[in-house]
């Protein structure tokens, strides 16, 4: 009774659990890299210099300001988001791997007590 209800859940809620806890994986990933927002705001300048009505800048100095902040603003923003891209992929690597593996784990202690005995070994 004990193994059909550990193969019941292992198969059924177990498998389910384990996609729901690979979504929130993913989900913490996109909020840890804020992804979407990045996006966004990829054109946006990075921090502009604050200046006060002391300090006269010329129209190039100004735009010069312009230019720099958000030439920094979109090389963070693309690194950003590019690390955040290969995290995903690599978790999704990772869920295939796990999804794939995952209906043969109970039997693996099994295969490794025949291979024991069978006197297979590394």
């Amino acid at each position: 009774m004990f193994l059909m209800d550990l193969f019941g859940w292992w198969y059924g809620a177990g498998f389910k659990d384990l996609s729901n806890k690979f979504k929130e994986i993913f989900e913490s990933t996109m909020d840890f890299f804020s992804i979407n927002d990045l996006a966004k705001s990829l054109f946006k300048p990075f921090r502009e210099t604050l200046t006060t009505s002391v300090y006269k800048r010329t129209l190039f100095q100004k735009l010069g300001d312009a230019f720099i902040s958000r030439a920094v603003g979109f090389v963070t923003r693309f690194f950003l988001i590019l690390i955040g891209g290969l995290s995903l992929i690599i978790e999704a690597f990772v869920l295939l791997f796990l999804i794939a593996l995952w209906p043969f784990i109970p039997f693996l202690a099994f295969v490794l007590i025949l291979m024991t005995v069978a006197n297979f070994g590394f």
